[in-house]
């Protein structure tokens, strides 16, 4: 059996519609849902059916990337067709971002994220607070000393 690189746009257009096929999205259980205080504290609630159908649009999002045309500064993206999921998720995903670049690229699509005054002037009022607070403790302190 070939491995998923080497597999062709048909073998996996006939593996996402058997996968359709043999799975009724009414039996189908999928949600995001986050146990903990933030988003890095989520996991994924499946049953396998579940779990093949999101497969099968991530496989379709997979095969639409190989036929776009990535222009420069333009937003390529893929709705999935989720609407089987679990409702009562916590949160959903509604479209994949799709690019060209690998992993390592250089060439971020994300700005750097830059200083501004209203960083700096934060960072220096919050240090000023620090510092006035260290001295106020060891005023209190001298004073309570100096009073015994």
């Amino acid at each position: 059996m070939p491995t998923i690189s080497e597999m062709t746009d048909e073998e996996l257009k006939k593996i996402i519609t058997e996968l359709e096929n043999r799975n009724e999205k009414e039996k189908a259980y999928f949600g995001f849902y986050q146990y903990g205080g933030g988003p890095d504290e989520s996991c994924i609630k499946a049953n396998r059916k579940g779990l093949e159908l999101y497969a099968v649009e991530l496989l379709k999002a997979g095969l639409e990337s190989e036929t776009r045309e990535y222009e420069k500064n333009k937003v390529e993206s893929v709705g999935l067709n989720t609407d089987w999921t679990d409702e009562n998720g916590e949160f959903f995903f509604d479209y994949v971002e799709l690019t060209n670049k690998d992993k390592k690229s250089k060439d971020k699509s994300f700005p750097e994220n830059k200083e501004t005054w209203k960083d700096k002037a934060f960072k220096i009022g919050c240090i000023g607070i620090g510092i006035l607070l260290i001295g106020l403790t060891i005023i209190g302190f001298v004073s309570v000393l100096n009073w015994l």
